[in-house]
């Protein structure tokens, strides 16, 4: 009997959160459901961390998201309004806000975004650096192949005569 009550609980909160979602659809603009999208590619979801919502099963928790996403919008809230409200939702497992983790990517405009872009390019020239040195060791011993260059003119003399005389 429990079970048919959660499994009945569960449907018809699957129901009103799709309801929610349909009714705050309806009301955005064609500019506002482009920024929910890009919202909901740029937040994690928050029952596993595992992707971002866009990306994610359905489940009450990406459901729930995607409402309050489209909600903020509708209340005229920005872009990084949503983000820094995501930002500073209390995680109910950790009781600690979410912080940058809730996020798919970091934002650029702060230390730790600019950091971590920044790091791929010297990381790259680096690499570009330490290839063209690598490069130029291996060149510079490379070893003289003709041995004529090797051996002392005298040496060559001796084996053309001891050639000469064996034949």
């Amino acid at each position: 009997m429990k079970m048919k009550t959660i499994i009945l609980l569960a449907v018809l909160v699957s129901i009103l959160s799709a309801q929610d979602y349909e009714f705050y659809n309806q009301k955005l603009t064609d500019e506002q459901n482009e920024q929910a999208i890009f919202l909901e590619k740029n937040l994690m979801a928050t029952c596993c961390f595992g992707g971002p919502v866009y990306m994610h099963g359905k489940n009450q928790m990406t459901e729930e998201t995607k409402v309050t996403v489209r909600r903020l919008l509708i209340e005229g809230k920005s872009t990084d309004d949503i983000l820094d409200y995501y930002r500073n939702t209390i995680d109910p497992r950790t009781k600690q806000p979410y912080g940058n983790r809730i996020l798919a990517a970091p934002k650029a405009s702060e230390t730790v975004g600019k950091v971590s872009y920044w790091m791929v390019v010297v990381f790259s020239l680096v690499g570009l650096v330490i290839l063209g040195y690598a490069l130029k060791k291996f060149q510079a011993k490379k070893p003289d192949l003709d041995p004529k260059n090797q051996l002392s003119d005298e040496t060559l003399k001796k084996i053309e005569s001891e050639l000469s005389d064996q034949d």
